[in-house]
């Protein structure tokens, strides 16, 4: 019984250090992900969602993270105004394909 709960504390530990990682599988889940998250918490989800081939689209405009999911539903978070993100992008010829 005692391994049990250590597995579970273990678990629940490793969701809140790092929520984009605890609970892969479940499509579901990984809208509640971005739940109760602020917007640098959001792009750093969305870079790893990025290199994992996740299939949620995101991009950030002068307001908010946007994610576009695979079954067609949008959720946003806000910037916060005091801030402003800069973007750079390196290139030879041209910054996008």
């Amino acid at each position: 019984m005692k391994f049990l709960h250590l597995t579970f504390i273990t678990f629940l530990g490793i969701s809140l250090l790092n929520p984009a990682y605890a609970f892969q599988g479940d499509k579901k889940s990984v809208e509640v992900i971005l739940n109760n998250v602020d917007a640098t918490q959001a792009m750093a989800i969305a870079n790893q969602w990025k290199w994992s081939k996740k299939k949620v689209k995101s991009h950030v405009t002068p307001r908010e993270v946007v994610f576009k999911f695979s079954n067609g539903t949008v959720k946003r978070i806000p910037l916060p105004e005091e801030r402003m993100l800069v973007a750079v992008a390196p290139y030879i010829k041209r910054t996008h394909k």
